[in-house]
């Protein structure tokens, strides 16, 4: 199983955050920013970048700073389960549990996308009832941070693109209005890639026999804290055992 990891920058300046575990992916000339990590993942599909045999993943220029994982961790973590469709990485701890979804998670932060991605779904006959929908915490993924097989690949653009079509070119007035008007109180961003990010958890609870696994980079942090308390402890007590002056 080869691991086959890109990670896209559009911009020089960001060059020097890419991951040397990672090859780097040159979408500086951004055709559609609009559509974010999605656009890259269809045009790399279509030119046959997802190869058989290979576990392949298209990460953000800010993995490392939003998740603190090292690249090479989250590729030992892949060649660990290689019985595994895909693998992702959640950036921080999940939210406290008020939330059963990702899509009630959503529309705190982003009024009103519960409703336009149930009109959505509804529309392109995907079966799902978005308020109601149940998921494990190591199911939630709110970025796309992830890499998965070709097979998967293949499931998840059959998945996507009929969204993608609907997006571009079916909803109404209304909704054409909503989903291109600002999302976030905090980001410059129109609702789509808040949508299109959650697809790979909506994927995994309508398909109980994908096969996943996360990694939980805050929980990869607390380890790495520990490790270091414990190396800075025992340098110290090394430190003592042999000063001069501990000596004397």
């Amino acid at each position: 199983m080869a691991i086959r990891i890109h990670q896209i920058f559009y911009a020089d300046s960001q060059r020097r955050s890419l991951d040397p575990a990672f090859i780097p992916y040159d979408n500086r000339a951004n055709p559609r920013p609009e559509w974010r990590e999605y656009h890259v993942f269809r045009t790399a599909w279509l030119a046959g970048r997802c190869r058989e045999g290979d576990v392949t993943g298209f990460l953000s220029w800010k993995f490392g700073l939003k998740t603190r994982v090292p690249g090479s961790v989250f590729a030992d973590f892949i060649a660990r389960h290689p019985a595994t469709d895909v693998f992702f990485v959640n950036p921080c701890r999940i939210e406290p549990r008020p939330f059963t979804n990702i899509w009630l998670q959503a529309e705190v932060h982003h009024p009103g996308i519960l409703g336009l991605a149930q009109r959505i779904f509804d529309a392109v006959g995907i079966d799902v009832d978005l308020a109601r929908l149940e998921q494990p915490r190591e199911q939630v993924l709110f970025c796309n941070y992830w890499a998965g097989t070709h097979a998967f690949w293949q499931t998840y653009l059959a998945f996507c693109e009929p969204i993608y079509h609907h997006i571009e070119t079916g909803l109404d007035a209304a909704d054409r209005r909503l989903i291109w008007s600002r999302a976030d109180r905090t980001i410059d961003s129109p609702y789509v890639p808040f949508i299109m990010e959650r697809l790979l958890s909506t994927l995994l609870a309508l398909r109980p026999d994908i096969r996943y696994q996360s990694l939980d980079a805050g929980a990869h942090a607390v380890r790495g804290w520990r490790r270091r308390v414990l190396e800075l402890r025992t340098a110290i007590g090394r430190f003592a055992g042999t000063h001069p002056l501990e000596a004397a």
